[in-house]
């Protein structure tokens, strides 16, 4: 009987420590996409911004057209 209890307080003890590790786990994972979502959104406008011209197409010089 000691060995029953001492067995399923240690499976139960370690199922508790990989239940904390793997909601630390899924805590930062979430964090990161949240992190790399804004930095998505910060590029899309980047980019949105570097597509519209600066300038009028005719302040060219005509052999750079």
């Amino acid at each position: 009987m000691l060995w029953f209890l001492l067995w399923f307080v240690l499976v139960v003890a370690a199922a508790a420590f990989l239940g904390y590790l793997a909601l630390h786990l899924y805590r930062k994972a979430k964090a990161l996409m949240r992190e790399a979502a804004a930095a998505s959104d910060r590029l899309g406008e980047i980019t949105a911004a570097m597509d519209q011209p600066s300038a009028p197409r005719d302040a060219y010089r005509s052999d750079l057209r």
